[in-house]
């Protein structure tokens, strides 16, 4: 048998030194790690959240942590307080200790976001990901996710099912799904609060909530800006976000809730470097991004609605319905002038009942997206509108249909068994403006994914289960438009297909909290992107066999008691949080790469911090992050990405009651390290891929709250 059809050794060994790996570390650093709840589950007695209870409509942190250790697979949990006493500006900041996901910098929001490989190689924005916002669906109807939509200073906790649990929510993809959940007054800090942080790069931000009850009514509402010079040439950003929810309890089985949107994102892009000019002179733009003027420029409004009914003591659906509207203005290898409407519906049923004497928890649900893009593209006068070189429509729709059922054959093993049915459709029109010559093209998508899966409560607080899932991604319209000359063509593509078979543990144990996935997917003409040129959007390919397959794990150790116990102050607590993900994807017998890893995989990265919490309100915790190398950059593997290690310390004070001040430090080595890359198919040494990472950076901030 070939050595890569297995995990390789030393992943495993990494796991055996480390003896257990943890639970979501985004969950360990508050309360004690022991059992305290009625119903135990393998995420009790972590981090129990603030103790503040949501509504039907928005459930709070502990309420979620419940639903969630009730599932038979790789998902996790990481409330905002894991991130409180940083600068988060994007996803990137927020997943930093959250097993199994990556999430590396491309300047300003943008990051390249990937779970288990999905997506891996895209050169900009997000696919293979759900991205939901409160359970509702945030993506575009082909399944494209735009980072630009996302405030991390308003979430209240992020909710991350891996590969096949993201079928919570219908989704049958690679990666899973990601749900960001913002507070209503019921779940908010205070009713009233005001943030401001700053430091290098001439980043300013100010943040300002207010949250309200008012007999059945109530409301949150929140105001973020942003300026910032950006650690690069050409990576000035200046956002401005507003963020709203009002909630009405119609009875006390019932409730409906509005939600309301508003982003204002200009950034200036610096472009990709070459791996030289990356790791020796990092600060500098690309000339093609200096030239070009090239801009990311963003104007998008979203309204939604969702209304829940408890029905009885245990059933609850939710049903809703959403709208949008996105513009951008996007000089880069041409000017793209784009406007993008986007709405749907959507109904989630969950009943945990009995069923002949049995436990039995149903989820069942059913989605419509429809989303239509206008767009204008020309030639790029020093970032100004030159000629008109094509316009086109791109019309999207996507009916899903899901259902999950957990039986419990007995009080402790649950056999689960789930389902989703797709219908998607895709129609290109476009019209070259120099002849007028016009062309549509159109694909439809449909195919239904099984799963079946069993979940064992081992013992109070320790969990063991295994999974096997089918996922079914229609391309979404980038992958089918594509930059061939001066124009963009529609070009035929079969969607991914894949078979992914998981098992894991998580658990506590006395002082120890752990979280171990294992995972193996075959895949099936992987949608794979390659970039062409600086600045223009990548090219995609069917890959016909290739395989992902990887370790995904967190480890907290109560070192405190367990080094020195009885030592530290009552109520202080000292946590060795870490996170390991081990990665392995590539091609399987292609007639091109034959088994060459895919660009872009990241084999080895781990986190680690040492919290110190302190029962006066204060706490630290110095950082490491460290990529043993970054993957290949080409599918011919000809070269690889250097790996780095970085140093971080976060930590920050309760002055008095409702005013906290908190300092973070970045990459305090100054370190010269490639953060992300674009992906080729051979690379050569002119080529500009690569965007570096953030040198060292030091942020501060407060809040005040009352």
């Amino acid at each position: 048998m070939k050595s890569h059809l297995l995990l390789p050794t030393t992943a495993v060994a990494a796991l055996l030194s480390a003896s257990a790996f943890a639970a979501d570390t985004s969950a360990t650093t508050l309360a004690p790690l022991t059992v305290t709840a009625d119903e135990p589950s393998a995420l009790d007695g972590l981090d129990r959240g603030d103790g503040r209870s949501g509504t039907l409509t928005a459930p709070g942190v502990s309420e979620k942590q419940r639903e969630l250790a009730r599932m038979p697979g790789a998902v996790g949990l990481v409330p905002a307080d894991k991130f409180k006493d940083t600068y988060a500006a994007n996803l990137e900041d927020t997943f930093a200790f959250t097993p199994g996901v990556f999430a590396s910098k491309r300047y300003g929001q943008e990051v390249r976001l990937t779970i288990r490989g999905a997506g891996l190689s895209r050169g900009y924005h997000l696919r293979s990901i759900e991205l939901l916002q409160n359970g509702i669906p945030l993506n575009d109807a082909d399944g494209s996710g735009d980072f630009q939509e996302v405030d991390p200073t308003i979430l209240q906790h992020i909710e991350v099912y891996r590969g096949g649990d993201g079928l919570q929510y219908g989704a049958a993809s690679l990666g899973g799904a990601i749900n960001l959940v913002t507070p209503t007054a019921y779940t908010a800090q205070a009713e009233n609060l005001f943030r401001v942080d700053g430091g290098s790069f001439g980043t300013v931000r100010a943040h300002g909530e207010v949250a309200r009850i008012i007999d059945n009514v109530d409301f949150f509402a929140s105001l973020t800006g942003l300026t910032s010079d950006g650690y690069r040439e050409h990576s000035k950003e200046k956002t401005g976000r507003f963020a709203a929810n009002l909630g009405y309890r119609l009875n006390a089985d019932a409730e409906t809730r509005f939600y309301l949107n508003y982003n204002s994102v200009d950034q200036e892009l610096p472009g990709t470097l070459t791996l030289n000019t990356a790791l020796n002179n990092p600060e500098t733009a690309s000339a093609s991004a200096r030239t070009g003027n090239q801009q990311r420029n963003s104007r998008s409004v979203r309204f939604a609605n969702k209304t829940t009914f408890a029905i009885g003591d245990d059933a609850k659906l939710d049903v809703g319905a959403y709208a949008g509207y996105h513009s951008l203005f996007h000089p880069i290898y041409q000017v793209l002038d784009q406007g993008s409407s986007n709405a749907g519906v959507f109904a989630r049923y969950t009943d945990d009942g009995m069923l002949f004497g049995h436990r039995n928890v149903v989820t069942a649900g059913l989605r419509y997206g429809y989303t239509t893009l206008t767009g204008n593209n020309y030639v790029n006068v020093n970032g100004n509108r030159g000629a008109l070189i094509q316009q086109s429509r791109q019309v999207s729709t996507t009916s899903t249909l899901y259902a999950e059922n957990a039986f419990y054959v007995v009080p402790a093993v649950a056999l689960v068994t789930g389902i989703q049915g797709i219908n998607a459709t895709r129609r290109y029109d476009t019209t070259v403006a120099s002849s007028g010559a016009h062309k549509s093209d159109d694909a439809d998508f449909t195919s239904a994914s099984p799963k079946l899966g069993l979940l064992w409560d081992i013992a109070p607080a320790v969990q063991a289960y295994a999974n096997v899932t089918r996922s079914y991604e229609p391309p979404i319209m980038s992958d089918l438009t594509q930059t061939l000359g001066a124009g963009t063509q529609f070009t035929p593509m079969d969607p991914q297909r894949a078979v992914t078979y998981e098992a894991g543990t998580r658990g506590t144990l006395g002082l120890v909290a752990w979280d171990v996935a294992v995972y193996r997917a075959k895949v099936e003409d992987e949608l794979v992107n390659f970039t062409t040129g600086p600045g223009i959007p990548a090219s995609t390919f069917n890959a016909r066999k290739t395989l992902h397959q990887g370790v995904e794990a967190s480890l907290v150790l109560d070192v405190g008691e367990i080094v020195m116990p009885g030592l530290l102050p009552d109520g202080d607590r000292l946590l060795l949080e870490q996170v390991y993900t081990y990665s392995d994807f590539r091609f399987e017998g292609d007639a091109t790469y034959g088994d060459n890893k895919l660009a872009g995989t990241v084999p080895h990265v781990y986190s680690a911090a040492l919290r110190y919490r302190s029962r006066d309100g204060w706490d630290i915790a110095p950082k490491i992050e460290w990529v043993r190398d970054g993957g290949y950059v080409d599918y011919a593997n000809t070269t690889k990405v250097p790996g780095y290690a970085t140093v971080g310390l976060e930590g920050g004070i309760d002055i008095v009651k409702g005013l906290r001040i908190f300092v973070e430090g970045r990459n305090l080595t100054d370190k010269r390290y490639v953060g992300s890359y674009t992906t080729v198919t051979t690379y050569a040494p002119a080529q500009e891929n690569f965007y570096p990472g953030d040198g060292r950076s030091v942020f501060a901030g407060f809040t005040a709250s009352f």
